[in-house]
């Protein structure tokens, strides 16, 4: 996304707010961009954060060709800053090295911009540190928090920034990109953009077969709970862990188990439902569907309720463990 006419197409409330904060020069000191989707949020900040800089705007439109907007373009304007987790949070070690290089002037002009992704994510020490420095931000410098979870940022944060709704993202576009450029299958390109963060990510992880046999390996899980659901723990002993190894490749497998359950549940309230992602496996879909809705809603919580523990540092094998006996439980 390189102009605000591009991002209108999709967000033409937010492109709108943003457009005319830049007309007005009425910058707040903090915005919270939430949506489904955070590349999509990504990209608008970036596009906010390169306009903010531009020496030569059209309007309000980046020129594209100053030396501030090479530099946004090439990764190396060093008063533009991005923050993500390190591993399963964003750490107040990572906060406060941010704060200290925000507390000199800026180096190149009189603004400094950072984009903190996930900022969900930030462990509550590291959420506080934030917090001091929204309190008395400093003149010229501008927060972007990009969450698709903004009910779990503190509450005080949230109102000490503008908060900017985006609409969906057109998933099924962004999978048809994927399958373009990889060569997928239209249910692979699918959940890789449900479970995968950043696009350059799915894409990476499309050209392995890393991602294809996750994607076979929680099919055999759904087998095994649908047909041997007292073999599960023996499943994820000699199968599960082999192929999910560290925590986010467990937080990935979790996923890709959420999307399931989701059809499943999806297409049990409506079985002429055709949006599943899980789109070569309706049969299965189907099988599982013939659990009651009370069952597969309990599992789907189940699984929610591991990812979050996951995020939240726990070990991810006894997660995944816990998880199984939940499973068994129905």
């Amino acid at each position: 996304m390189q102009t605000f006419h591009e991002l209108e197409q999709t967000q033409s409330v937010i492109s709108t707010i943003l457009q005319n904060s830049l007309r007005n020069d009425r910058i707040n000191h903090a915005y919270i961009f939430t949506g489904d989707y955070e590349p999509l949020l990504l990209e608008a900040a970036h596009l906010f954060a390169k306009s903010l800089f531009c020496e030569a705007p059209v309007d309000v439109e980046p020129c594209g060709v100053c030396r501030s907007c090479r530099r946004m373009e090439s990764g190396n304007l060093v008063d533009y800053y991005e923050i993500e987790p390190d591993g399963a949070t964003i750490k107040k070690e990572q906060i406060q090295q941010l704060m200290h290089d925000l507390s000199l002037r800026g180096l190149e002009g009189n603004r400094q911009i950072y984009v903190i992704t996930q900022s969900h994510k930030m462990t509550p020490q590291a959420a506080n540190s934030l917090l001091k420095f929204f309190e008395e931000p400093g003149e010229g410098k501008v927060a972007l928090l990009l969450t698709n979870q903004p009910q779990l940022l503190l509450p005080t944060i949230r109102s000490r920034g503008q908060l900017l709704s985006f609409r969906p993202a057109d998933r099924q576009m962004i999978s048809e990109v994927l399958s373009e450029k990889t060569g997928r299958d239209h249910e692979l390109t699918q959940l890789a953009a449900r479970v995968y963060p950043k696009v350059e990510d799915a894409e990476e992880a499309l050209l392995e077969d890393w991602f294809v046999n996750a994607r076979a390996s929680v099919l055999q899980l759904m087998e095994e709970l649908a047909n041997r659901p007292a073999d599960l723990p023996l499943f994820v002993q000699e199968k599960w862990m082999g192929q999910f190894k560290n925590r986010q490749d467990v937080r990935i497998g979790l996923e890709l188990v959420t999307c399931f359950f989701e059809d499943v549940l999806r297409l049990k309230l409506n079985p002429a439902w055709e949006g599943m992602t899980y789109t070569n496996s309706k049969p299965q879909l189907e099988q599982m569907g013939s659990k009651s809705q009370t069952t597969i809603t309990r599992w789907l919580q189940a699984v929610l309720a591991a990812v979050r523990r996951v995020e939240a540092n726990v070990n991810p094998q006894l997660t995944v463990e816990r998880l199984m006996f939940d499973l068994q439980k129905g």
